[in-house]
């Protein structure tokens, strides 16, 4: 991938303020770039992830939206119209757990959900 189209959603990202969607992070792409195309997005994400230079999130019946890695561990908000997720600036904490034996605790999230000002009212 060239550092033109690189730097593009690096930036993107950066800006966005939100986790995005691979096809969010092309459609904004494109407005910049109009040939952008979808393998190099999907390259983008593969390498970045790879790399620990980008952070998948998974939420139940919501597609795969990504971000740059955070200073500190933070919640998220996902609005039920819209569907975007935000960041929530707000310190995380997550409940102490007794797992069953043999499981292990590689992390955690906590997700609200509402909805956003753009959709409210």
């Amino acid at each position: 991938m060239s550092t033109k189209q690189r730097n593009l959603i690096f930036n993107i990202l950066k800006e966005a303020g939100r986790p995005l969607t691979r096809n969010e992070l092309l459609s904004q792409g494109r407005k910049y770039l109009p040939k952008l195309g979808s393998a190099t997005v999907d390259r983008f994400i593969k390498e970045m992830c790879q790399k620990f230079e980008l952070v998948g999130l998974s939420f139940p019946s919501q597609p795969t939206r990504f971000e740059l890695p955070a200073e500190k561990e933070h919640p998220h908000f996902i609005c039920r119209v819209c569907q975007k997720v935000f960041d929530l600036d707000i310190p995380m904490r997550l409940p102490k757990v007794t797992l069953p034996e043999g499981f292990y605790l590689t992390g955690g999230e906590v997700v609200y959900s509402g909805t956003c000002p753009n959709c409210e009212g």
